[in-house]
């Protein structure tokens, strides 16, 4: 399960890196034109990015977990039962 996840967040770093890089070409941005981040620029990016990554796996986990307790479940005999079957019950009482 953790090389999974692992693997999931290599993909989608390498995603945001390639939108990332796309946005720059379209926009005709190289790396002489684009302005360095500060120190603190840098430690709030990483607090967004590890703030949403803790919303996404919570979300993840909530999904998972109706899934889970459903499969738990015994199934309940129908409630529809026949006129024949209900007459059959009560005189065996």
């Amino acid at each position: 399960m953790s090389d999974n996840k692992k693997n999931l967040e290599q993909i989608s770093s390498s995603l945001a890196k390639l939108f990332i890089l796309d946005a720059f070409n379209k926009h005709n941005v190289s790396s002489e034109h684009r302005r360095q981040l500060s120190d603190d620029e840098k430690q709030q990016l990483k607090a967004l990015v590890g703030n949403l990554q803790n919303q996404v796996n919570e979300f993840l986990e909530k999904q998972n977990q109706p899934k889970i307790a459903k499969a738990s479940k015994t199934p309940e005999p129908p409630k529809n039962t026949t006129l024949r079957d209900m007459l059959k019950n009560r005189k065996k009482s």
